[in-house]
């Protein structure tokens, strides 16, 4: 590849590793997500670019396949790494070092699922890594109790009913401001409308569901203060987007995948893990084997 070819590939390989954590392929999606972190801080966005630099250097170890590192298929579990153990740990010496080596592991994990699994592994790569990370954090005292949660902050200038579930959009990012979440609405909206309806609409109907749960069970584990800080909105965010992609004319699956997730999310508290994006996925794999299930399958000639 000539200068300028050299330059579009990394250019496009950054900016779909950012849109590719909603599932997109999109160039200004990516950016509009590059610029929410970018305004959230510079731990957060040195987390995010470290984290898909130790990425894509995994890839290249694997010899991934260069069409797939472009489509940010490699990259974008980097990013989710990075932006966690930037949360988790703060920036220092130990948290670059601890993204680079946990972003780059993870390429053989993508590798495997990329030829091996028959079913969707979404951001499952980045769940595995993000929970050895956090143990071994843990183990070793480096994990203030404090931070083993993503950030909340309280959303203003928008009825609260909206406000939470769009600040859950921008806490798929580890962001907790409203900005944040509006930012990221509009990198959903600028790859086609119909993702922007889908993300808010998923982060909404998860909010609700977890209000729910709250005013019938009074359980710390699902508290309003969460709730209107949009972190039961982005598992279901995320499902919804995720299965709108699978079953665009069955809404129905897409509720149930969006419910799903939002019941799943409090019981990781049980387990002593940070739910991080496993709800989502665990419901989405539940979907899809109850629809595969369900699918009348042809029947036998005599």
């Amino acid at each position: 590849m000539n200068t300028r070819d050299t330059a579009r590939f990394w250019l496009d390989t950054l900016l779909h590793s950012y849109s590719q954590v909603l599932f997109q392929c999109h160039r200004f999606c990516g950016l509009l997500i590059l610029l929410a972190i970018a305004l959230d801080g510079a731990t957060a966005l040195l987390g995010s670019l470290l984290g898909w630099s130790g990425a894509l250097l995994g890839a290249r170890l694997v010899r991934a396949d260069a069409a797939l590192v472009r489509a940010g298929y490699y990259g974008f579990n980097g990013v989710l790494v990075g932006l966690a153990l930037g949360h988790f740990l703060g920036g220092s010496w130990f948290s670059a070092s601890a993204i680079l080596l946990f972003s780059a592991l993870g390429a053989p994990l993508i590798h495997l699922q990329i030829r091996r699994w028959s079913i969707a592994p979404y951001t499952s790569a980045f769940v595995l890594l993000g929970w050895c990370a956090w143990l071994l954090a843990t183990g070793a005292g480096l994990l203030p109790a404090a931070q083993a949660t993503l950030p909340a902050t309280d959303g203003t200038g928008l009825p609260g009913w909206l406000a939470g579930p769009i600040q859950g959009l921008g806490q798929v990012f580890f962001l907790g401001s409203l900005p944040a979440g509006l930012l990221i609405l509009a990198a959903l909206a600028v790859s086609a409308p119909r993702n922007a309806a889908w993300g808010l609409g998923g982060a909404l109907l998860g909010s609700l569901v977890a209000a729910l749960v709250s005013v019938l069970t009074d359980t710390a584990l699902v508290s309003m203060t969460a709730i209107a800080s949009g972190l039961f909105g982005y598992n279901g965010a995320l499902a919804a987007l995720a299965l709108a992609q699978r079953f665009t004319r069955q809404p129905g699956l897409i509720a149930i995948g969006v419910v799903m997730s939002t019941l799943l999310q409090p019981g990781f508290s049980l387990l002593g893990l940070p739910a991080l994006t496993a709800p989502f996925i665990l419901a989405c794999w539940l979907v899809c084997i109850l629809a595969g299930a369900l699918q009348p399958r042809p029947g036998v000639a005599p």
